[in-house]
């Protein structure tokens, strides 16, 4: 499989088919970036979605949930896997987790990182909410936040000028990659996004720090 995922209609709802080799930050963010860019196309509506091509838990199952919900005007009632019915009630009840998968290690916050708030990981670090005025998203290597940024994110601790920040608005925020450090306040504009709703990410290029429409890899 080359794309990252694959949207395909069955008599019940709707097929999320997902590429099993690429990192889940990847996954999640290809969903944000697809539900999006075809939010006109699937409308105020409910959705069953089938999820198939790689196992994933149950937080893993509400970050795609969120991806999904977060991105367009769907609402998804019920998601159906190969061997069971995901219980969507039952993933909100739960905290954030630890993933492991080839050595890769990433923690999901389910919801927003309040103020005063300091959610930390040492590897990834996904956040399904907004990161407000006050709070702060730190980790060693990638950070996506699915909602807006208005406080504090710190990435690469570990891995440095190769990690990266993707988000869906960056506004009066603190962004730091490495050792820089830098005040980001993003309007989306035509000439730079393609859509209102791309994803924005940051990395550093050429010694500082650069922020544009996230194509959908790393």
């Amino acid at each position: 499989m080359t794309e990252d995922i694959v949207l395909k209609s069955y008599k019940n709802g709707l097929r999320l088919i997902m590429n099993p080799d690429i990192p889940i930050e990847q996954l999640l963010t290809s969903i944000c970036k697809k539900f999006a860019h075809s939010r006109k196309l699937f409308g105020n509506s409910d959705l069953a979605i089938a999820l198939e091509g790689r196992r994933l838990s149950d937080d893993e199952i509400e970050a795609v949930i969120q991806s999904i919900e977060r991105n367009s005007d769907v609402t998804v009632t019920v998601v159906a896997l190969k061997d069971r019915f995901f219980e969507k009630e039952m993933a909100q009840k739960k905290d954030d987790f630890y993933f492991k998968k080839s050595d890769e290690f990433l923690k999901i916050v389910n919801g927003n990182v309040s103020p005063e708030d300091k959610v930390t990981s040492s590897y990834g670090l996904l956040v399904t909410g907004d990161i407000l005025e006050g709070g702060t998203a730190e980790c060693g290597g990638n950070l996506i936040c699915l909602g807006q940024i208005y406080g504090n994110a710190i990435c690469g601790r570990q891995t440095g000028k190769k990690a990266c920040i993707i988000a869906a608005g960056i506004v009066n925020a603190n962004i730091s990659i490495g050792e820089l450090s830098e005040n980001f306040s993003i309007k989306k504009k035509k000439r730079f996004f393609s859509n209102r709703n791309d994803m924005i990410i940051v990395t550093v290029k050429d010694g500082e720090l650069d922020a544009s429409a996230f194509t959908g890899s790393f």
